[in-house]
């Protein structure tokens, strides 16, 4: 019966932090276009609320919301095509770096408490950088399968920024094996940890 609970806990963390994550690939966006030269004009998510600048907090996107997951709209471009192809990488790029810091602190402190389940879940948002890349270039669905984005943003990001296709793609491919591989990994450590208890 514990278990199941786990798993219902681990279920609803997981939810959270997919909209958490939504949020931060969009600030992810925002902050690289500033960093880069050139400005941040607001962040919509889904259905089409802005949520940034918070002078501006729930006004509705003006234009037709096109099913997208979320959106960051820029008041000043990049100002090269690389710099710009990297705005658009940091989205996932974001999401994925934060996921890798989460599995290192799972391994490093071992946490047998309800800290596990928020690092867990941000730990799995890999999948934001992997479904981006792959559904919408090979199967041409959404982002997420049914909703968000329609083309490959990371992975136009990069061929922007001089990265071969091919080479971006197996990088993703080769980085999502060994988070899930790490994942699952700790969650067999962790099971066996907690039965010796």
């Amino acid at each position: 019966m514990k278990t199941i609970g786990n798993i219902l806990i681990f279920v609803m963390t997981l939810a959270v932090f997919a909209a958490i994550n939504m949020v931060l690939h969009e600030l992810g966006h925002c902050y690289t276009i500033n960093a880069v030269g050139g400005k941040c004009g607001s962040i919509y998510i889904m259905p089409g609320v802005k949520i940034w600048p918070l002078a501006g907090f729930g006004q509705h996107y003006p234009n037709a919301w096109n099913n997208v997951i979320g959106l960051t709209v820029y008041a000043k471009p990049a100002p090269t095509d690389p710099a710009d192809g990297f705005v658009s990488l940091m989205g996932s790029g974001s999401v994925a770096a934060l996921s890798l810091l989460t599995l290192f602190l799972l391994f490093i402190f071992r946490p047998l408490n309800w800290v596990r389940f928020p690092l867990l879940a941000q730990s799995m948002m890999f999948l934001d950088l992997l479904f981006y890349t792959i559904l919408p270039h090979w199967f041409k669905l959404r982002h997420f399968f049914f909703i968000g984005g329609d083309s490959p943003e990371p992975l136009n990001g990069a061929t922007k920024m001089g990265i071969p296709e091919s080479m971006f793609i197996a990088g993703v491919l080769i980085y999502s094996t060994l988070m899930l591989a790490g994942w699952l990994a700790y969650v067999v450590q962790s099971s066996q940890r907690r039965a010796d208890h």
